[in-house]
C-alpha cells in the first residue's frame, strides 16, 4: 500500500539534495530572524524565583550553614524519636579513635551512615543512632604524652591518664563538630565514650560474664609483641609491610647421626655432618631448642668436594645450596624423613648444647631447607612443639626487645631490630654459611609503624577454639554486604586460635584482676568484680590507681568469700585490649534493643577488628551476633588510588573541601553536599578515590540538579497546588509519559536505598536529571510554559507535572544531599515556615508516586513517535527543527495512534509538535497533492506496540519535510504567525486574556 503513497509522477520529481535544502533553509531563517524583537517579552510566563543558583566562591557552604541553623538539622533526630511510628531502625556506630583531626575516611563512614538513617526517617522508622568514640588505647596515649625531651618517661600512671583523657576529649569535640558540619543526624547530646564511667562499669560486667563461662583464661603463651609500644598486640592491631627487609642467614649445625655413619663413610673420612637451617630471624638462634623436620619430606646428604663436609637438607633444596656455596655437591644418600631422622642430635653452634631433631607438621616442603630451627618463646608453632616434647619455653627478651638472660655475656643487652642480629651473626663464626637481605611481608605495629616480634609472656586470652563454633553458627543469621565479603569474616574467625586481651599500657580499662602475692594465682569473682564496677561508676577507672588494694579489695568482701585478707594480694598492671573496649559496645549502646542492632556499617578492615570482637563478646554472653546485618565500605585514596600521606602531599582535608583553602583558586569551596555526593557515588569501590578533578566533576553534578530544580521552581511561581492541579485524565500525552518516568525512577531509587546501593541512586539521579528532565521534558515543554496563557490547561498541565517532580524527587535525593533538598523545600509551593510539624522535608516522609502514574500505555503510545523523531533529527541536524513543518502519512495502525495524539489534521501545539519541536505537524489522511521543490521525503518504519486487540506491528511511514510555511511569531519565536507583523493566534489569545484580566 505504502509503495503507492505518493503519486508516481510526483515521486519521480527531482528532489533537491538535502545539503542545498539546508542552505536555503538557513538563508530563510536569517531573513525571518531580522524581524525579531523583545517587545513581547514582558507578556511571557518566564520563570521567577528567589532560589539562588551560584555554588561558587563559598556560596554553597554559606547556604548550607544557614540551612543547618534553620531547617531542624539540630532537632530532627529527637523529633523522629518522639513519633508514634511502629518501626525502629538501629544503626550502631562503630567508635572512631579520638586521636586526631577528622579525615576523609571519617567522611566516608559517617556520611554513608547518615544517608542510611535519613532514608529510614523518610520511611517512618524511628532511628536509633548514638555516635560514639574509642577514647582509650596506645594510639591516644602515645600522642598525648610523648615529647622530644623524653619527660614522658617519668610520668606516673595517673599523669599519663590525665594527659590522654584531655587529648581524647579535645579530639572528640573536634571530630564531633566536623561530623555535625557534614550534616550527620544523631543523638549528639548523648554520645557514648569508652572512657565514660558507666561504659567502663558495663565492660567489667561483660568481662566477668565471659570469664565465668570459661572463655577467658590466663596462660604463658607466645604473642605478637611490640617493643616500640612495650605491649602485647592482637592480630587486629597488626599491619603487614610487604617491603620489609630481614637479614636472613644459612647456618650449619653440627649433627650427630650414628645411624648413617657407615653409609656416609665417616669412619674413613672423619667427615662432619651438618644440618643446614635458614632463618629470617637470626636473633632467635641463641634460644634454639630443636631442629624440626617433616615426615613427608625426602632429605639428602650432600658431600662438599672442597672440604669433605656433609650437608643435610631437603632434596628440593640441593640445587639452591650448591648455588649458595658456589660448589658442586655430591648426593651421597637419600632418606625419608618419616623414620630416618628420629633419634638424631646436633650441637648448638653458640651455646654448645646437645639438642634433638624432632618431627613437626609445621615444616612444609619447598620452604627453606626443609629443616626448621625452633625458639619456643618466639614462635607459635615453636611453642607448640616445645609443649609437646617438654622443652624449655622461657623468654629471655624483655619488653623493649633486649636480651636480659639466657645468652652469652657478649650478647646481653643487645636489642632486636637494632644490634641483636649482627651480634648473633658474629657469634656464629664458621657455622655461618651465607647472609643475604630478604624482602618479605612482615607484621608491624599498626600505630608506631615499627616491626613486632613474637614473645612469650603471661597474658589473658579469649578461647576462640571454644567460641568459634558458636560464632560461625550465629553468622548464618547475619546478612553481609557485599556478599563476597562473608568469606573474609569466616576466614578471620578460622585463622585465630585465641585472642590476647591483655595490654601492658596505662590508658585503658584495668583488668579487674588481683594476684596472690605468694602463688601469683589470679583472683576474679563476681563479688570482687561487682565491687569494682560500683567504684568505677562513682569514680571512674582512675580509682584503680588512686585507691589502695585495701580499698579496691576490702577485707570485709574477702571474708565473705573466704579468700584471706587484702594484704595477701596485689592489683594487676594490665589493661584490657581496646578491641575488647569497643567490642563490648553493644552492652552499653544496645541494651534497650536486646543487645542487637539492625546494622553495623564500617570499613572492610573491621572484619578482623570491630566486627570480629563484637561478634565474639556478644556470642560469649548472649549466644548471638550483636548485628542482623553487616555492611562494609572501602578506603579513601587519592585520584591515582594511592594511600594518602602528608609527606606525599596528596591528603584531601574535608574541611578544606567544604570551605576552601587559603588559595581559593587552587582549593575552592565545594560545600558539604558535594562531599556527600562523592561518598554516595563511590562507596561500592574498594578504593574510594578523591581529588581536585573528581570534586570539580561532582560539583558540576550537584549544580546540574540545582539548576534543573531552580527552573522548575521558577515555572511554579504562580502555581497553587490547591487550585491549579490538573487531574491525571486531563494531562497531555507528554505529561503522562513523564509521570510514568518519574514513577519508575523513584521506585528504582527506593529499591536501591533498601539494598544500601547508594551508587545506584546516584546513577538513577544522573540519568533522570541529565536526560529525562533536562534534555527531554524541560526542553520540550518550555514553549507551552512560557507562551501559553497563564491559566491555559496546557500550561497548568505541565506545571502540575513539574510540581509532582519536585514533590517526589526532592525527598528521593534528600538523604544524599540534604542541604539542597531542604533549600528546595523552602521554595516549594505550599511551604509552611511557621509550622514545626512540616518545617523539614524529612518530616514529610518518603514521597510515594501515585499508582495512577504507573501507566505503561502512556509510554507505548509515544515510543513510535520517539523513533520517528530520532530519524527526523538525524536528517535535519544541525538545523533547529522549528525551521520546518512536517507532514506524516502512514499505515492505519500508526495513523490512528498519531491522530490520538493530534486529533486535528494540522497543529502547532499538539503533543506531536511538542515532541518533534517543529513549527507545525500535519497528520495526513491522503498523500499530499504537491511536493514543494525545497522539501524532502523521509521514509522509515517503526514498531507500534500491542494493545488489547492488536499485536506488536512494524509499520512504514513517510514524512514530507518542508521549510516552515508561516512567519515567525515575535512572541513565541516559532513559525506559526500568519502575518509577519503580528503574533500567532495562540500568542494573541494569551496576550488578550492577560489584558482582559
Amino acid at each position: 500500500m505504502l509503495n503507492c503513497l505518493f503519486n508516481k509522477t510526483l515521486l519521480t520529481k527531482r528532489i533537491r539534495l538535502l545539503h542545498n535544502f539546508r542552505l536555503k533553509s538557513s538563508k530563510s531563517k536569517n531573513e525571518k530572524s531580522s524581524s525579531k524583537s523583545k517587545r513581547y517579552s514582558n507578556t511571557l510566563n518566564l520563570p521567577e524565583t528567589l532560589f539562588p543558583l551560584s555554588m561558587k566562591n563559598g556560596a554553597a557552604a554559606l547556604r548550607e550553614r544557614d540551612i543547618q541553623q534553620t531547617s531542624s538539622f539540630q532537632t530532627l533526630y529527637h523529633w523522629q524519636r518522639k513519633q508514634s511510628w511502629d518501626k525502629e531502625f538501629v544503626l550502631h556506630d562503630g567508635p572512631p579513635y579520638a586521636n586526631g583531626k577528622p579525615h576523609v575516611g571519617h567522611t566516608v563512614n559517617k556520611v554513608l551512615k547518615d544517608i542510611t538513617n535519613r532514608y529510614k526517617v523518610l520511611k517512618k522508622h524511628k532511628v536509633h543512632y548514638r555516635p560514639g568514640w574509642d577514647c582509650h588505647g596506645m594510639p591516644i596515649e602515645v600522642k598525648a604524652i610523648t615529647d622530644k625531651k623524653g619527660n614522658h618517661l617519668q610520668l606516673t600512671p595517673l599523669e599519663i591518664r590525665a594527659k590522654a583523657q584531655k587529648f581524647a576529649e579535645k579530639a572528640l569535640l573536634e571530630q564531633k563538630a566536623a561530623f555535625q558540619q557534614w550534616g550527620v543526624m544523631g543523638d549528639w547530646n548523648n554520645v557514648y565514650k569508652t572512657s565514660a564511667p558507666e561504659y567502663e562499669a558495663k565492660q567489667l560486667e561483660v568481662f566477668y560474664k565471659i570469664y565465668n563461662k570459661g572463655y577467658i583464661y590466663r596462660d604463658y603463651m607466645p604473642v605478637y609483641w611490640s617493643p616500640s609500644s612495650q605491649s602485647a598486640l592482637a592480630e587486629a592491631e597488626l599491619e603487614y609491610n610487604l617491603d620489609h627487609v630481614s637479614k636472613s642467614v644459612y647456618v650449619k649445625f653440627p649433627a650427630m647421626m650414628p645411624q648413617f655413619s657407615n653409609t656416609l663413610g665417616q669412619s674413613r673420612t672423619n667427615a662432619q655432618v651438618y644440618a643446614v637451617v635458614w632463618t629470617t630471624t637470626p636473633w632467635t638462634l641463641p634460644f634454639n631448642q630443636a631442629i624440626c623436620y617433616s615426615s613427608k619430606i625426602k632429605y639428602g646428604f650432600l658431600r662438599n668436594g672442597k672440604n669433605a663436609e656433609i650437608y643435610l637438607c631437603e632434596e628440593a633444596f640441593i640445587e639452591k645450596l650448591g648455588h649458595l656455596l658456589s660448589n658442586d655437591l655430591e648426593l651421597v644418600l637419600s632418606v625419608e624423613g618419616s623414620v630416618s631422622l628420629q633419634g638424631s642430635f646436633y650441637t648448638h653452634p653458640i651455646t654448645g648444647q646437645k639438642l634433638p631433631f624432632l618431627p613437626s607438621t609445621h615444616v612444609l616442603p619447598g620452604k627453606g631447607t626443609g629443616l626448621v630451627h625452633i625458639a619456643p618463646a618466639h614462635g607459635h608453632d615453636d611453642f607448640g612443639v616445645a609443649r609437646e616434647h617438654k622443652l624449655p619455653k622461657e623468654c629471655h627478651v624483655d619488653e623493649k626487645g633486649r636480651y636480659v638472660s639466657g645468652v652469652k655475656e657478649s650478647l646481653t643487652g643487645k636489642t632486636i631490630g637494632v644490634d641483636a642480629d649482627e651480634a648473633v651473626i658474629a657469634e656464629l663464626g664458621e657455622h655461618l654459611m651465607k647472609t643475604e637481605d630478604y624482602v618479605h611481608s612482615y607484621p608491624y605495629d599498626w600505630r608506631t609503624k615499627k616491626p613486632v616480634i613474637i614473645r612469650a609472656s603471661k597474658q589473658w586470652f579469649v578461647d576462640l577454639t571454644a567460641l568459634k563454633p558458636l560464632a560461625l553458627n550465629s553468622l548464618a543469621d547475619v546478612k553481609i554486604m557485599p556478599h563476597q565479603s562473608e568469606r573474609g569474616m569466616i576466614t578471620e574467625l578460622n585463622t585465630r586460635p585465641y585472642w590476647c586481651i591483655s595490654r601492658q599500657r596505662t590508658w585503658g580499662v584495668p583488668m579487674p584482676v588481683f594476684y596472690n602475692n605468694a602463688t601469683d594465682e589470679p583472683l576474679v569473682t563476681s563479688e570482687t568484680v561487682e565491687h569494682l564496677r560500683e567504684l568505677f561508676l562513682k569514680q571512674g577507672s582512675d580509682c584503680w590507681w588512686n585507691l589502695s588494694v585495701e580499698e579496691l579489695l576490702p577485707n570485709t568482701l574477702l571474708a565473705k568469700i573466704n579468700k584471706g585478707e587484702s594484704s595477701n594480694y596485689k592489683k594487676g598492671s594490665d589493661i584490657l585490649d581496646i578491641w575488647f573496649d569497643s567490642g563490648v559496645s553493644w552492652a552499653s549502646v544496645l541494651q534497650d534493643y536486646n543487645g542487637q542492632a539492625d546494622v553495623y556499617m564500617e570499613g572492610i578492615d573491621q572484619y578482623k577488628g570491630w566486627f570480629q570482637t563484637s561478634l565474639l563478646t556478644s556470642v560469649a554472653v548472649n549466644g548471638k551476633a550483636p548485628y542482623k546485618q553487616i555492611i562494609t565500605h572501602g578506603f579513601a585514596t587519592d585520584e591515582q588510588g594511592k594511600k594518602m600521606s602528608k609527606s606525599v602531599g596528596n591528603v584531601v582535608d574535608p574541611e578544606e573541601v567544604i570551605n576552601g583553602g587559603k588559595d581559593k583558586k587552587i582549593s575552592p569551596s565545594y560545600g558539604v553536599d558535594v562531599l556527600r555526593w562523592w561518598v554516595a557515588h563511590s562507596h561500592q569501590h574498594q578504593h574510594i578515590m578523591v581529588g581536585p578533578s573528581m570534586l570539580q566533576k561532582f560539583q558540576e553534578d550537584v549544580f546540574k540538579i540545582r539548576k534543573c530544580m531552580r527552573h522548575l521552581l521558577g515555572n511554579l511561581h504562580d502555581f497553587n497546588p490547591k487550585t491549579d492541579l490538573v487531574p491525571y485524565s486531563k494531562l497531555g500525552a507528554v505529561d503522562k509519559y513523564f509521570l510514568y518516568t518519574l514513577f519508575s525512577v523513584v521506585n528504582q531509587m527506593e529499591e536501591s536505598y533498601e539494598t544500601f546501593s547508594y551508587h545506584k541512586v546516584i546513577q538513577l539521579l544522573e540519568k533522570f536529571f541529565y536526560s529525562d528532565l533536562s534534555s527531554f521534558y524541560i526542553s520540550n515543554t518550555h514553549d507551552r510554559c512560557y507562551c501559553s496563557g497563564t491559566n491555559d490547561v496546557a500550561r497548568r498541565s505541565s506545571q502540575t507535572v513539574q510540581y509532582f517532580v519536585i514533590q517526589a524527587i526532592t525527598p528521593a535525593f534528600s538523604p544524599i544531599i540534604p542541604h539542597l533538598a531542604e533549600e528546595i523545600y523552602k521554595h516549594m509551593p505550599g511551604y509552611q515556615p511557621d509550622n514545626p510539624a512540616v518545617d523539614s522535608i524529612f518530616k514529610l516522609g518518603w514521597s510515594h508516586p501515585d499508582p495512577e502514574w504507573n501507566d505503561p500505555s502512556a509510554v507505548n503510545k509515544l515510543l513510535p513517535v520517539f523513533d520517528i523523531r530520532r530519524a527526523l533529527m538525524d536528517k535535519v541536524a544541525p538545523e533547529s527543527p522549528v525551521e520546518f513543518d512536517i507532514h506524516i502519512y502512514s499505515s492505519p495502525r500508526l495513523h490512528d495512534l498519531l491522530r490520538e495524539l493530534q486529533p486535528e489534521v494540522t497543529s502547532c501545539t499538539s503533543s506531536l509538535c511538542e515532541i518533534f519541536q517543529t513549527s507545525q505537524v500535519s497528520v495526513l489522511d491522503t498523500p499530499p497533492a504537491i511536493i514543494p521543490d525545497d522539501s524532502f521525503i523521509l521514509e522509515g518504519s517503526t514498531l507500534v506496540l500491542a494493545n488489547e486487540s492488536s499485536p506488536d506491528t512494524d509499520v512504514d511511514y513517510k514524512i514530507l519535510v518542508t521549510s516552515a510555511s508561516l512567519n515567525i511569531c515575535e512572541r513565541c519565536r516559532r513559525y506559526t504567525a500568519k502575518s509577519a507583523s503580528s503574533p500567532c493566534d495562540r500568542c494573541i489569545n494569551a496576550i488578550a486574556h492577560d489584558w482582559a484580566t
